[in-house]
């Protein structure tokens, strides 16, 4: 599971507004559920939250993201999401709008949406089984010295994804059972990551 550490270490420029409108917000809420129910995407028992997806929004560098705080929502709702307007690595910002702020993992999104024109969907989740499957068969991994919410995972995720086919999976080695799925839409990676939890429990069996 993630590190207790707490939610944002970015700057976050937060101006509330109304639920973001997205053509596929429908199908991520589905989907954003059966990760919850997979328990890839929760609550840990002190109240942090862990896991999020997103969506890309039309051509543009911009994205609806599930909100900070909201791993425990269940079913999750269209309130439950924010637009993330833009990032900047450098200086660790995020500026956004909607009912909620952005995820802690905003930056690691838009370091994928930057780097790939064709990935529409980044989904985020937090498995042990999966973790360890995957840093055994040797998947692709960030540095484990580039922790949660740093311009430095999210540089380091947007060189991997670059080099990754257009559906791809990463270990993000500085957060602790985290991984990061992407595919030009949500449902591939839905697939990408049921697959790959169904062979980290027949492993494990």
């Amino acid at each position: 599971m993630p590190s207790t550490e707490g939610y944002i270490k970015f700057t976050c420029r937060h101006e509330p507004a109304p639920p973001p409108r997205h053509p596929w917000l429908p199908q991520l809420c589905r989907i954003r559920d059966e990760l919850r129910n997979w328990q890839l995407i929760g609550l840990l028992p002190d109240g942090i939250g862990y896991g999020n997806i997103s969506a890309r929004i039309g051509d543009t560098s911009r994205f609806v993201i599930t909100a900070s705080g909201t791993g425990g929502e269940y079913p999750i709702a269209t309130r439950h999401f924010c637009e993330v307007l833009s990032v900047d690595i450098p200086q660790n910002t995020v500026t956004c709008r909607g009912p909620l702020p952005a995820s802690s993992e905003s930056m690691s999104h838009a370091a994928v949406y930057a780097a790939r024109r064709d990935t529409r969907a980044v989904f985020h989740i937090h498995d042990r089984p999966m973790f360890d499957l995957l840093r055994a068969t040797g998947a692709p991994q960030t540095p484990p010295d580039a922790a949660y919410g740093t311009p430095e995972l999210a540089r380091a995720i947007g060189s991997l994804a670059s080099a990754l086919p257009a559906v791809a999976m990463l270990v993000m080695g500085g957060h602790p059972d985290g991984l990061l799925a992407y595919a030009p839409e949500p449902r591939k990676a839905r697939d990408l990551l049921w697959n790959t939890y169904l062979r980290s429990r027949h492993a494990h069996a």
